[in-house]
């Protein structure tokens, strides 16, 4: 009998661990993310008070969309790429197609690639700073207002603006 205590004291030890590591591993890979650069997470909140200066120095910055799953949208970037000046502020902007005859709830997830660049990516405005709504059969354009900062390092030519759609009706709730 004792090896039966044993036997479901180590089982619910490993259960209880397993649990505490899957409860964990956001707030890690956030760490892990922020460590070594990976991810490319950008600004989740608006900069103000950004300056424009001249540089004379340019970059190029792709756009590119996805929708997560097998959702029901039409998201694409308006410009797929823009050839910017490091310290300008530029503004361009996805659109949003719901196919469906329902209300929709998206949010929207970026990331900038090379992901070590992607603290130099600052965005001014940003359909991803808030939930959407989007009707049934609607289209709509979501302005992205950004400026890449001056302290990019020299070597960097190219960033990649990537969003992530994903549909949340289900979690809120709504339908």
């Amino acid at each position: 009998m004792t090896n039966l205590k044993k036997t479901y004291l180590s089982i619910s030890i490993i259960v209880i661990f397993m649990f505490s590591f899957s409860y964990m591993l956001v707030p890690l890979y956030d760490i892990f993310c922020e460590i070594t650069g990976l991810n490319g997470k950008t600004n989740q909140e608006k900069i103000v008070g950004i300056n424009e200066v001249n540089t004379d120095r340019f970059v190029t910055v792709k756009f590119t969309s996805t929708v997560a799953g097998s959702e029901p949208f039409n998201f694409n970037p308006m410009e797929n790429e823009m050839i910017v000046e490091v310290g300008k502020i530029y503004t361009t902007s996805y659109i949003l197609t719901n196919n469906t005859n329902s209300l929709k709830q998206i949010t929207a997830s970026p990331s900038v690639v090379p992901g070590r660049d992607a603290e130099y990516f600052k965005k001014i405005e940003c359909f991803c700073f808030t939930q959407q709504q989007i009707n049934g059969k609607e289209t709509k354009e979501l302005p992205l207002q950004f400026v890449i900062d001056e302290d990019l390092p020299l070597n960097t030519k190219t960033l990649i603006l990537s969003y992530t759609m994903f549909n949340t009706t289900d979690q809120l709730g709504a339908k």
